[in-house]
């Protein structure tokens, strides 16, 4: 019996358009025949059986009898020439191979499984059997080499809600792949397209944000393969996502990506028209040179890009950032005379803005320009007239001050001392610019603002940059501007501006300039007003006390003095008690009580704490007690001690001249003049070398052209009065 073979099976395709259906199959495509289950084994079924039965036939033909290996129950009888045991024979042994062979078919035919197709894929999709449709359209893209994009994003969307978010992720980048091994041709352009904005726009949803650059940047090289431009609503939602990632990437630190996609933009736009590609090309300018600025590497062409984004764009909100962050690009390099070229250009467009005060405030203090240099002028001309005071720091207002200096008018100068004044609450600005002023020769310019503050003319000015100004004038010892605004300061009217430490050092210039009287009351009232309890002050207090009030009141001052060394600490302890022991000795003077003042000045002689300045003041005073008392000789024994005590101090020249006067008092009119010839020689600048001058002039027999002569260039000439210039003040300091 012939069999014949079957039709072979029809190859298979696919529809690929998008949206489209599955392609037309064979008319066994998708169906799990017998043949096509054996088939897959490596067997064909059918000739097989064609060739089994044509053997049995054979055998038939011939006369054999084929015994199967387990025979069926029941007796077979062989007899020769009988016809119906024959054809029994035959028909069992055929209904035997028959019933073996579907034995062992059916299995094989449910084991070989059916191959995925695309229609099934869509199928279950369609019928929201979503893990299926994945599951088959993953099987499908690896067997097969069509593009199944389109699919794997339709999915994806239908999935949305439905499957989690790495099986959604998995899909999109499915489709991605599926599109790069697949080279983009004119007709699939668009939906090329429309899939990578598709991933794109579901990854920055996710915050994806590198896997919406790495999708979208090949799309911008793929538009080059249409056949014709795509049209601006096809193209806006690559545009607009992709300005949005770039955006982000910036703002994340990741100028490398924003870089690109920045790239991909302004190369685009160089070949599109319209006011809003206008618009978009402004801002892909400005990113892509933004983005090369940060990366430290890349500062020149930074500089370069931020410049043709300037040239293009000179109106642009952002360009005075452009023009600044250039700025700084350049700063980065080596070129000194393109930065101050930049700066220049951008004080003359932008003076009043915000970089301006900042560019300004990097250039004064760490490089300023030379004066012959084109920027010298233009800052000159910015701080003078185009700047905005109200605006600048105090750092700014101080380094603006310092730079223009006395050039700046009357009315700016007022303006800006007024701005430093009021922004510094701390005062470290008005110290530091005084001390850079008179480090820089400007030394009245620094005295004129410490003048201005000092007055409390200003009454915009904090306490603080008051104080600080007064602070500066007492360490550079210019006492007598500290005097000034003492003296027109009235005590009895409260001023809050006014601090304990600006009063502390009104009263010091005061007792420095010998306004002692004056002086008194400041520091009764630093005491008493502003419950004032360290040391010093304490011990000035008492100090004017002892001179010029009562002596009540003087013993109560000395005593709050007393209190305040018991909690004073062991290395200090010595030094104050010595000054403490001065100060109670020349009350006891006042007192008249020169026993007890002998005694206290001697303990300081004898103190091993006090300084030479201390012994020597001591043990002059010692002299005057002696001197007051008419004890001449003992005055002049205790006035050559002074020297010995403290060589060349202030009072050695003292007690030269009242050593003179006590020999005058005796007659020995030569040892006064030896004592006079000694302070005009060693101390003739002194306070007491004019006292010494005259005394010398009218001493009988005594040669008078010791020491210096007067400015006419005569001897000074006069009859010294010993009860005037006992007691004199000058002598008794």
């Amino acid at each position: 019996m012939q069999i014949r073979s079957p039709e072979p099976e029809p190859s298979r395709g696919l529809d690929r358009r998008p949206g489209g259906s599955a392609a037309h199959c064979g008319a066994e495509n998708g169906v799990a025949t017998p043949a096509r289950a054996w088939k897959a084994l490596g067997i064909d079924l059918l000739a097989t059986l064609a060739m089994v039965v044509r053997r049995f036939t054979i055998h038939l033909n011939r006369g054999e009898t084929v015994q199967p290996t387990s025979p069926p129950p029941g007796r077979v009888e062989h007899g020769g020439g009988k016809a119906h045991a024959t054809a029994a024979s035959r028909l069992l042994a055929l209904t035997f191979i028959l019933a073996s062979i579907l034995v062992l078919y059916a299995p094989l035919a449910t084991a070989a499984p059916a191959e995925p197709t695309l229609q099934q894929a869509r199928e279950a999709r369609d019928g929201g059997r979503y893990s299926e449709a994945a599951e088959l359209l993953i099987q499908l893209d690896g067997q097969s080499d069509a593009d199944l994009s389109v699919d794997f994003v339709l999915l994806a969307r239908a999935a949305q809600g439905q499957l989690d978010s790495d099986q959604l992720d998995d899909l999109y980048l499915k489709a991605i792949q599926s599109l790069a091994e697949h080279a983009p041709t004119p007709e699939s352009v668009n939906r090329r397209l429309l899939v990578r904005t598709s991933a794109a726009s579901h990854f920055a949803a996710g915050k994806q944000d590198e896997l919406v650059a790495t999708t979208l940047l090949p799309a911008f090289d793929e538009l080059n393969h249409g056949a014709s431009p795509l049209p601006a609503s096809h193209l806006q939602p690559l545009i607009q996502l992709a300005m949005r990632t770039a955006w982000q990437a910036l703002t994340q630190q990741r100028p490398a990506d924003a870089e690109a996609l920045y790239r991909k933009l302004v190369d685009h736009f160089r070949q599109a028209n319209g006011d809003t590609v206008d618009t978009d090309r402004a801002l892909a300018m400005l990113g892509l040179g933004w983005a090369t600025a940060m990366q430290p590497d890349r500062t020149a062409e930074a500089a370069r890009r931020l410049k043709q984004f300037l040239d293009a764009y000179p109106t642009h909100p952002d360009a005075a950032s452009a023009a600044g962050m250039r700025i700084t690009c350049l700063q980065r390099g080596d070129d000194a005379g393109q930065v101050e070229l930049a700066i220049a250009d951008f004080l003359s467009r932008w003076p009043r803005s915000r970089r301006a005060d900042e560019l300004v405030l990097e250039t004064l203090p760490s490089n300023p320009p030379d004066r012959t240099s084109p920027l010298w002028d233009i800052l000159i001309h910015w701080v003078v007239r185009q700047g905005q005071p109200g605006q600048w720091s105090a750092e700014l207002v101080g380094r603006a001050l310092l730079f223009a200096g006395p050039s700046l008018p009357p009315p700016r100068f007022d303006e800006l001392l007024k701005r430093l004044a009021a922004a510094d609450e701390t005062g470290q600005r008005v110290a530091v610019l005084l001390h850079d002023a008179v480090e820089e020769g400007n030394a009245g310019f620094a005295e004129q603002i410490a003048a201005t503050l000092i007055s409390g003319d200003l009454t915009q000015a904090s306490k603080m940059a008051r104080e600080s100004a007064c602070r500066w004038a007492g360490r550079t010892g210019r006492w007598s501007m500290l005097a000034l605004a003492a003296e027109s300061t009235d005590l009895e009217v409260e001023d809050e501006r006014r601090t304990a430490h600006v009063d502390r050092l009104f009263a010091e210039a005061l007792t420095q300039t010998g306004r002692s009287l004056r002086a008194a009351r400041w520091w009764a009232y630093v005491v008493d007003h502003h419950a004032a309890t360290d040391f010093a002050t304490l011990l000035r207090c008492a100090e004017s006390a002892v001179a010029h009030a009562d002596v009540a009141q003087a013993v109560r001052r000395l005593d709050r003095v007393r209190v305040a060394l018991e909690g004073a600490e062991a290395d200090a302890a010595g030094i104050q008690t010595a000054l403490v022991d001065l100060l109670a000795a020349d009350l006891a003077v006042r007192q008249v009580d020169f026993a007890t003042a002998r005694s206290l000045y001697e303990k300081v002689v004898r103190s091993a704490d006090a300084t030479p300045a201390l012994r020597g003041r001591a043990q002059w005073m010692i002299g005057e007690t002696h001197l007051m008392q008419r004890q001449l000789t003992e005055a002049i024994e205790n006035y050559r001690k002074v020297e010995g005590l403290d060589p060349g101090g202030p009072y050695v020249a003292a007690s030269l001249v009242q050593a003179g006067k006590s020999f005058e008092q005796l007659g020995l009119t030569r040892e006064a003049g030896d004592c006079y010839s000694a302070l005009l020689g060693r101390f003739a600048d002194s306070s007491y070398a004019t006292e010494a001058r005259r005394r010398m002039a009218v001493l009988p027999g005594v040669r008078r052209s010791s020491g210096k002569r007067s400015p006419s260039g005569r001897p000074p000439v006069g009859s010294p009065s010993d009860d005037a210039s006992f007691d004199s003040p000058i002598l008794r300091r």
